[in-house]
């Protein structure tokens, strides 16, 4: 009540431009609160109720929010939709028992839950939660998990496996690790405005050059894309693709002769065999970039471009944004990232609505 009486000009001002401002109800409720608080704070920052930190957590995910609402009104991308049906992808992840609780539950609960009925799982085990006739099981072809060139080619021979199952069915078949996390918004708005009747390969390049090849047969310079980035097929090129892929191992004893893991044997099958090139997205992040996540500053300007995102735990995450949902634990913000980008799901506007007024008490 002092609040109202000693500011009533400012108080009526806030309230008429958040009301223009912001058409949806989450929104107007949400930052105009925020915004009273925040005057709360200026008053009684003397008085340590505020702590300059809190004020800054408060700016830059209210300012997120407003931004994400005028970008949406303006039709740059209307993310408020669920992805559009006009282009069908298929979307394999490879996973495996050991990381389902670390990993693959975050990626269930926030894009995977977005595209369930089209993702399918290449993992050693049965997995819970996830029908059976959505997962190809390689632990009697490939043996234990592990990070070797034989096991990874073995693996990933099972991802054409489960492509010509489903041929008929869609159009673009796209690779996912269990570290990464998708705007299948993004995906689908990209794949879109391509042709998949024509040879498509789709990544982002492992290396900043070409890899130089001297070996005969085929001794010229290749790209290829690094699977732990994501990596899209068109259905041309399965379709093209399917002489060299007939079982699995007819491809782990390609790699193995020409001495390539499955991501580098892949390019080399496009290129050596079919001449088709590696189509660049420089959308598409892994893990292995070091600098992603570095420059807060860009990252929050250009993340809702974004394609894929990588993750591992030495702060190659967005390690800046906050726990929105103390109740569930967030370690890489994928959380965190999802809610950002769908910020009209209902549970997101909860959780984001909770974070921010907590954060000023």
């Amino acid at each position: 009540m002092q609040l109202s009486r000693t500011y009533p000009t400012e108080q009526q001002r806030l309230r008429s431009t958040a009301s223009v401002q912001y058409t949806n109800v989450g929104c107007n409720s949400c930052c105009y609160r925020l915004l009273h608080r925040r005057h709360y704070c200026r008053r009684m920052f003397a008085l340590n109720h505020c702590s300059f930190r809190t004020s800054l957590v408060i700016i830059i995910l209210c300012s997120l929010i407003v931004y994400y609402y005028s970008w949406r009104q303006t039709n740059l991308f209307d993310i408020s939709r669920q992805p559009s049906k006009s282009v069908r992808i298929l979307y394999l992840v490879r996973t495996s028992a050991r990381f389902y609780e670390k990993r693959l539950t975050h990626l269930l609960e926030t894009w995977i839950a977005l595209v369930k009925s089209d993702t399918f799982f290449v993992t050693d085990t049965l997995l819970p939660n996830i029908a059976q006739d959505h997962m190809i099981l390689t632990k009697e072809t490939c043996g234990l998990d592990a990070h070797t060139m034989g096991s990874l080619c073995c693996k990933t021979a099972h991802d054409f496996q489960l492509y010509r199952r489903h041929i008929s069915t869609y159009d673009w078949f796209c690779h996912f690790d269990d570290d990464q996390y998708v705007n299948v918004d993004n995906l689908q708005n990209y794949l879109s405005t391509l042709d998949f009747n024509t040879p498509y390969y789709i990544g982002r390049n492992s290396w900043p050059s070409t890899l130089k090849r001297t070996k005969h047969p085929y001794p010229t310079p290749f790209w290829f894309a690094t699977l732990g980035a994501g990596v899209c097929l068109s259905k041309r090129t399965i379709q093209l693709l399917n002489p060299h892929v007939q079982n699995v191992s007819q491809y782990v004893d390609g790699c193995i002769r020409e001495n390539y893991h499955d991501d580098i044997y892949l390019g080399f099958l496009l290129h050596a065999y079919l001449n088709i090139p590696l189509t660049k997205n420089e959308h598409f992040h892994s893990h292995i970039e070091k600098t992603f996540y570095s420059n807060q500053q860009l990252f929050l300007h250009t993340f809702r471009d974004d394609i894929t995102f990588g993750f591992r735990a030495d702060k190659r995450y967005p390690y800046f944004l906050p726990q929105i949902d103390k109740s569930i634990l967030d370690p890489l913000r994928i959380r965190a990232l999802h809610c950002l980008l769908y910020t009209h799901l209902n549970e997101c506007q909860r959780k984001l609505q909770q974070h921010l007024f907590n954060s000023t008490e």
